[in-house]
């Protein structure tokens, strides 16, 4: 296995963190590249917001969004949620995003949040890897698109 290294994104990294989320969401039209380039930077500059990314041989290999949110409940400790985890299709497998999602939490706890929590499509397969993790199906989940 290859050493991964997670690291916050930086503004140069946006084109390979794009090419990553399309594997996640292929449906997805192409962001406009100046709007992709706004939102990242508003991402990056966003108390309680982390996109992770790994790198594997010098490369971006996955990726993941932490936020982390102040909290009214649970003697005011935070909470976190993990979203758009992806690892690239040709490194799946190989411990990248088990790295990630150490990292996330790692930070979660740090931060002194008293949970971390995400969501999957039931479809994509990863249940396994996650609950591996220590994660527990707990909730239904309700979307509504807009």
């Amino acid at each position: 296995m290859n050493t991964v290294e997670v690291r916050p994104a930086r503004s140069s990294d946006l084109s390979e963190v794009l090419r990553l989320l399309a594997q996640l969401h292929p449906e997805d039209a192409p962001p406009d590249p100046d709007q992709a380039a706004r939102a990242l930077a508003a991402i990056l500059s966003r108390d309680g917001h982390a996109l992770l990314v790994a790198e594997s041989d010098s490369a971006i290999a996955g990726t993941l969004h932490l936020v982390i949110s102040p909290n009214l409940t649970h003697d005011g400790s935070p909470w976190a949620i993990v979203e758009n985890v992806v690892v690239d299709e040709a490194e799946r497998g190989g411990g990248i995003g088990r790295t990630l999602m150490q990292e996330a939490e790692r930070r979660a706890r740090e931060a002194g949040c008293y949970k971390v929590q995400l969501m999957s499509a039931e479809d994509r397969g990863v249940g396994a890897f996650y609950e591996s993790l220590g994660f527990k199906r707990r909730a239904r989940g309700y979307r509504k698109y807009f």
